[in-house]
């Protein structure tokens, strides 16, 4: 704790994240001044047809292109390539985001210091300040996130408007926050956890993902030695405010709520886990959001288990709501909201106009969410779900979640039968996958999910296909598959908490090429089963 406390303090000092054991200088950290500033870049990029058209075809592979910043003078041979994931991704013909690698084909440009950036077309934040405003409390907290300022960006001269220029995580990133590149920065990739190979992004540690293992390992059981374990594996003080943080800024895309959008550095020494925020562009969205839910990704969840780690996770919550004060975050969004507009209004009054809408909504979501993280830090822990006896509990509540294009979730009838259904679009002939999830709050026990289940057109598995069809499932575990043509079918999934307590999650899930799945409403229960 008092480690914590005082790379707090150093943060709030010199206004950095917490890194190597004192802040970097101009010579080690040039782009510190441009992010500070907060001021808009210019930034244009010109393509050959040549390469805007392998852009169109292979969007995720570096082409050349050239680059200018501002008056300077023109880089040549600047390595781009389209980025996003599904909700963000859009053709090179559209409003793209990008990742511009400077150093990728050889050169050594330089933009402030920085050798790759990220351009993000904010899509899905009008006010294309979210991801700027959770860099700015995970800041505060003395916690490490990529930082961010914004730029108006030409595509061969077409005008693409106003983009989040976010730092890279990289070696650069590596050695300004921790000081050193011994180890291995992973991306968390697309709603995967850290029981999957997670790709490397940088770093120099082993390539056999033993850090991934090992970790995986001290989060799992029940024994009596549970939280030294956990501390041994994670910085302990670090990923509580993580984890507050993440639910206290409305980030329900992150890892502890979706287990997405993260990056996980696993350092060689000491060898703890450090978490990282992603993709912070949907904040504040809901004000009631829950923060004392039990999470179900692995780290978190484990954490959650351990009653010592949840107290001190709640204690967390309370010393981090200062952070979330509208008058400490107003006047900071009100600064940087007016250097948006004024560039705004040299290109596109009506823009303008649209984004002071934009930024007024996101003030009042803050104000909205710090009323309410007021009334939460106080109210007492969820109970786990109730029974009576093995008498089903029918669970009402189920979230649509589509992981690939081309497919729709729906509650429909069918021939007067309520029902969620999930139906494959026409499209490519790859699989297409989504489901129907929800989660309950469960104690020691087993327990079984029903589902009364029909399908029509679900494509058969390809050989050599394992998990094609449709099915109910529970952390991983499954009923059988169906596919084909099945009229109205009873699938089942019996799983077992071994926890005193565990957040499961439950999902009505399809995944095929073509097809449609219908699940009944009334049917989707849960039951406890004897002992």
């Amino acid at each position: 704790m008092l480690r914590h406390l005082l790379a707090l303090a150093l943060a709030l000092a010199w206004n950095g994240p917490l890194g190597a054991q004192r802040p970097p200088g101009p010579d080690l950290d040039p782009a510190r001044g441009f992010f500070a500033a907060g001021e808009v870049a210019r930034i244009s990029i010109t393509l050959t047809e040549t390469d805007r058209e392998r852009l169109r075809t292979l969007p995720r592979e570096y082409v050349p292109a050239v680059v200018r910043v501002d008056r300077q003078p023109e880089w040549a041979r600047v390595g781009v390539k389209l980025k996003g994931a599904a909700g963000s991704f859009r053709e090179i013909d559209d409003r793209p985001c990008f990742t511009v690698h400077l150093g990728k084909l050889g050169e050594t440009h330089r933009f402030h210091g920085l050798q790759r950036f990220h351009l993000n077309n904010s899509v899905q934040d009008e006010s294309c300040l979210c991801e700027w405003l959770g860099n700015e409390v995970f800041t505060a907290a003395g916690l490490p996130a990529p930082r961010v300022a914004h730029a108006l960006v030409t595509l061969d001269g077409r005008s693409l408007g106003l983009y989040v220029l976010r730092e890279g995580y990289d070696r650069q990133f590596l050695m300004r926050v921790f000081g050193n590149a011994a180890g291995n920065l992973y991306d968390g990739g697309f709603c995967q956890d850290i029981d999957s190979d997670l790709e490397k992004d940088s770093g120099d540690g082993n390539d056999d993902h033993s850090d991934l293992r090992r970790l995986r390992e001290l989060c799992q059981g029940v024994a009596n030695d549970r939280t030294a374990r956990l501390e041994a594996a994670i910085d302990m003080p670090a990923f509580l405010d993580f984890m507050a943080l993440e639910v206290m800024l409305c980030h329900w895309d992150g890892y502890t709520r979706n287990r997405n959008n993260f990056r996980l550095w696993c350092g060689s020494a000491p060898a703890r886990a450090f978490f990282l925020p992603h993709g912070m562009d949907q904040l504040f969205e809901d004000a009631d959001a829950p923060i004392l839910d039990h999470p179900t990704s692995i780290v978190a969840s484990a954490c959650h288990q351990d009653a010592a780690l949840r107290k001190r996770y709640r204690e967390r919550l309370r010393a981090l709501l200062p952070l979330f004060e509208p008058r400490r975050l107003s006047p900071k969004i009100e600064a940087i909201a007016g250097k948006l507009q004024k560039a705004l209004r040299a290109i596109d009054d009506d823009a303008a106009t649209r984004h002071a809408d934009a930024v007024r909504e996101l003030q009042e979501r803050v104000a909205a969410r710090y009323r309410n993280l007021q009334v939460q830090v106080k109210a007492p822990d969820p109970r786990p779900l109730q029974f009576s006896g093995q008498k089903p509990i029918t669970l009402k509540t189920w979230h649509p979640g589509a992981e690939t294009d081309h497919v729709v979730l729906a509650k429909k009838d069918f021939r007067g039968v309520a029902t969620l259904q999930i139906a494959c679009q026409k499209g490519p002939a790859e699989p297409r996958e989504a489901a129907w999830r929800t989660h309950a709050l469960l104690d020691r026990g087993r327990y079984r999910l029903s589902a009364t289940t029909r399908c029509e057109g679900v494509s058969k598995p390809a050989d050599g296909e394992t998990d094609t069809g449709v099915r109910i499932a529970v952390d991983g575990g499954c009923s059988e598959r169906l596919a084909g043509n099945q009229n109205w079918y009873p699938l089942v999934c019996e799983f077992e908490v071994s926890e005193f307590q565990r957040n499961v999650e439950l999902e009505l899930r399809l995944r095929a090429c073509s097809g449609t799945a219908w699940f009944r409403t009334d049917s989707l229960q849960l039951v406890r089963l004897s002992d």
